[in-house]
């Protein structure tokens, strides 16, 4: 066999005239080894004659290429082209049209960077699992590793005979063989796409079966964990039924394992019939775990079992939809865990994430929903908020638009028609507009082609006999353009049109009496509108009832000023997306910080935990980069201010749980603790919160589930190196990953220069804690203004080896990090060094880095003297 190095490819995509019709994989895997090998049988479907047949291979040896064409085999010539990670295969002669039979032998290097098929340990037994989501199944065995090309799949894997062996499908039978080895055959699957086939070979044990409908759920951990899977089983089956129902179908697939794995790059992968997680989103103990954690796990669970739907049975046909795969499953969780546990109103979770997506979408680095994909590079770049969250937010907008009935009626017929398929946005939007009657495409298209997001603002013109309700909309941008900055048009020169969105808006008021109005409701699609008024006299109207629409909403002086004095009477969904608002109002330049501060205090009674959280995240980001960097004075007014404003409600709650609390209440302390105590240093939450650390390590009292994580990092921002110590051991020994999680990341909060580089030294540590866990911890070491610098410059040192043991996905969010609290000088270097060390899944995260340092740093000049002027007032 010969091969060539061809680094510039003349095309990226596989030909749509040769596709698998059939694929026999085996592998020949074991934990301790460093490499493993493996043979694949292709059944190909030819619809023309060709000389080339190409396929994917990275990091991969392949040998014994070999196609059958009836009774003729004939052997290639093999061209390695390593820019796009194909194999071309050249043949002397013409290849027959029909169906052919590729064969060939491969094997390659166990991974350490969670992509395709890598190995962990857990304590001392080893173990391995596939990650190959979006493009590594490539480096897992050769393929036509498109996601819009799917084929069932036999899988035979052969491992040392202790060892448990998962996969898509059901076993088959099992061989003993004389070596000590078995060979396990499963079932062959549905058809697939290369990057849902999931192995993972180890010490794992299941749980019992639970058996919805007719589909067996089981749980797999490693050894001493399957005290913690219950919860997970269960909410499999609760998230099973009511999904099934959902679409009127049955799970399309033989069975259901939901696999838990320490170290796993993303929360979890839809694997078809085989899911994996990362465990600490997996299990849990549900008389330990907060609240939080449960509805964090539930979510994740839910989110990947509608993917076996939407997803896996219908399939993107080009990597420019995966935001269709992320967006339906994100939107889905949400809409089944609200019918199953309505006390946990999960809707408000969903509104906290929608400002991150609302976050990065205003900057000029951001990218539509659908953004054209050419490369496998550009495919690992939109794992993010647009494709995840701003694509929920849109189908739930649509939902709300076109009627709860006719949506899933369109999604269930959208899914009858393409099972076992792949489609297109373009067949999503016609099934949903057969059912609907509505031009659905046209209203969805600059939601989901456009970047960006409008700004609509909203005023009430007062004239003799009536009241009218104007509208304006243009896109928004965190950064505004400058004036100055705007070249003189020509004429010459080329016209850009404005964008323009159909914004299905929605307004809530109430009357002079405070009786709540009925929604008023237009498709506002001119960039300026007027409506009549139906309710004469509105005592106050809010311009985005719900917070169902995606967009930024400025209130006119008047209104915003009967917003404040009304703040109770707005639903808690608007209490935090009025925060929101104002926060990204003011950062861009449209509105003073003295709005943002009045809003901030008016909310100090505030009792929803949902509404102080939303508070919570606008102060720390003020203390982040606005306090930060203005002398010590001006950081000791602001606490003083936090804990004149936030402080007195402990008047009335104490600090110790009453067991007669509800959730409600007990979130709420937490909230409070998180304000008051940790970005407010108050001296007396201080105090607690050291001696319910010290009981907790010295005599094993449990911490409170919803207060445990605020505690710890408390307690570990007043600590000395005992405690230091404390937290470091006590990671070792946690019992739950939620545990582990929490003392770990209390390392964080250690300023002093010895201390915070043991932090840094833990989050090397592949002894101490999954690598997820530990790039966490480094994430927030950045996010500080008191250890970034050191940890930058730390980071640095250790890329090499971050670069050996991190997936491009988590050392892309890793870097966005270096946006929170870095000095604004350290822009340069970040430029400069990541130009020297480039990232797979990171250009456009180099780009938004750059413009979120800048925005920072003139918010920072613009708004500081008027900042001070307001904390110093009495």
């Amino acid at each position: 066999m010969t091969e060539s190095s061809a680094q510039m490819p003349s095309a990226t995509r596989l030909s749509k005239s040769i596709r698998p019709t059939m694929i026999d994989l085996q592998f020949e895997l074991d934990p301790k080894d460093k490499t493993f090998r493996g043979s694949a049988q292709y059944t190909l479907q030819l619809d023309k004659r060709t000389r080339e047949i190409e396929l994917h291979a990275a990091d991969l040896h392949v040998t014994n290429i070999q196609l059958r064409s009836g009774d003729e085999s004939s052997k290639p010539r093999v061209e390695v082209r390593l820019a796009s990670e194909m194999l071309v295969l050249h043949f002397d002669q013409l290849l027959p049209s029909g169906p052919n039979r590729l064969e060939l032998e491969f094997s390659g290097q166990i991974r350490n960077d969670l992509r395709g098929l890598y190995r962990s340990v857990d304590e001392t037994e080893s173990w391995l699992a596939t990650q190959l989501c979006p493009t590594d199944a490539r480096r897992f065995f050769p393929c036509f590793d498109e996601p819009g090309i799917k084929s069932p799949t036999r899988i035979r894997v052969t491992v040392p005979s202790h060892q448990a062996v998962l996969s898509n499908a059901p076993i088959a039978f099992e061989e003993q063989r004389e070596d000590g080895r078995k060979t396990v055959q499963f079932e062959t699957t549905p058809p697939l796409s290369a990057y849902l086939i999931a192995v993972a070979v180890g010490p794992f044990s299941a749980s019992p079966v639970l058996v919805s409908g007719s589909t067996e759920i089981r749980v797999h951990t490693l050894p001493g964990r399957q005290r913690l899977s219950e919860f997970a089983r269960a909410t499999a089956g609760e998230s099973l039924a009511r999904l099934e129902r959902w679409f009127d179908m049955p799970h399309p697939y033989a069975k259901l394992d939901l696999v838990a794995l320490p170290d796993f790059a993303f929360g979890a992968m839809e694997n078809a019939g085989a899911v994996f997680f990362r465990d600490s989103v997996l299990l849990l103990n549900p008389e330990e775990a907060s609240v939080e954690d449960l509805k964090r796990t539930a979510e994740t669970i839910t989110h990947e079992i509608s993917h076996m739907w939407f997803g896996n049975l219908v399939t993107m046909a080009w990597w420019n939809d995966l935001w269709l795969n992320e967006s339906f499953a994100t939107w889905m969780a949400y809409e089944i865990i609200e019918e199953w546990r309505p006390e946990w109103q999960i809707w408000l979770d969903f509104a906290h994430r929608r400002e991150e997506a609302l976050s990065v979408d205003a900057l000029a680095s951001s990218h539509p929903i659908a953004p054209e994909i050419s490369s496998a590079e550009e495919a690992h770049e939109n794992f993010d908020a647009i494709t995840y969250t701003k694509g929920a937010c849109v189908l739930r907008m649509l939902q709300g638009f076109l009627g709860r009935d006719v949506f899933r009626d369109g999604i269930r017929l959208y899914i009858q028609r393409h099972r076992e398929g792949v489609a297109t946005a373009s067949d999503l939007w016609a099934a949903l507009a057969e059912t609907t009657g509505a031009p659905v495409e046209a209203i969805v298209a600059p939601w989901t082609l456009q970047t960006g997001f409008p700004l609509v603002s909203l005023r009430r013109i007062e004239e003799p006999g009536d009241q009218t309700i104007e509208l304006r909309q243009q896109k928004f941008l965190a950064r505004p353009a400058q004036t100055s900055q705007r070249k003189p048009s020509t004429s010459s020169a080329p016209k850009t049109s404005t964008p323009r969105w159909q914004i299905p808006w929605i307004g809530s008021g109430a009357d002079r009496h405070g009786q709540q109005q009925p929604p008023m409701r237009h498709l506002f699609v001119k960039s300026r509108d007027r409506l009549s008024n139906p309710h004469s006299e509105l005592k106050w109207l809010y311009g985005n009832a719900g917070e169902t629409g995606f967009f930024r909403i400025e209130h006119g002086p008047s209104e915003s000023e009967a917003l404040l004095a009304n703040l109770s009477a707005l639903a808690t969904s608007e209490r935090i997306g009025l925060i929101g608002h104002q926060w990204a109002l003011v950062r861009s330049g449209r509105r003073p910080i003295s709005d943002m501060m009045d809003l901030l205090s008016a909310l100090g009674e505030e009792k929803d935990p949902d509404v102080l959280f939303a508070a919570g995240a606008a102060l720390g980001r003020l203390s982040q980069r606005l306090v930060n960097g203005r002398g010590p004075e001006v950081g000791k007014r602001f606490r003083s201010w936090l804990v004149d404003r936030f402080g007195g409600q402990f008047e009335q709650l104490g600090l110790e749980l009453d067991s007669n609390e509800t959730l409600r209440e007990r979130m709420r302390r937490a909230q409070l603790f998180g304000i008051v105590g940790y970005l407010g240093h108050s001296e007396f939450i201080g105090e607690f919160c050291v001696n319910q650390c010290a009981q907790h390590f010295a005599n094993d009292v449990p911490l409170p589930a919803e207060l445990a994580r605020e505690i710890m990092r408390i307690a570990a921002s007043r600590g000395d190196e005992h405690a230091h110590r404390t937290f470091l051991d006590g990671t070792r020994r946690a019992t739950t990953p939620q545990d582990r999680r929490n003392r770990l990341f209390a390392l964080a909060e250690f300023d002093q220069p010895e201390l915070l580089q043991a932090s840094l030294a833990a989050g090397l540590d592949s002894s101490l804690a999954p690598v997820p866990d530990r790039a966490a911890l480094l994430g927030r070491l950045l996010g500080r203004p008191t250890t970034a610098e050191q940890t930058w410059q730390q980071l640095k040192t250790s890329w090499p080896r971050l670069e050996q043991e991190m997936p491009p996905i988590l050392l892309a969010r890793l870097v966005a990090a270096t946006a929170d609290a870095l000095p604004f000088s350290a822009g340069p270097d970040i430029e400069a060094f990541f130009k020297r060390h480039s990232l797979a899944a990171g250009s456009r995260i180099l780009r938004q880095i750059a413009e979120e340092m800048s925005i920072s740093e003139e918010f920072a000049i613009q708004a500081g003297a008027e900042f001070e002027a307001v904390l110093a007032k009495p």
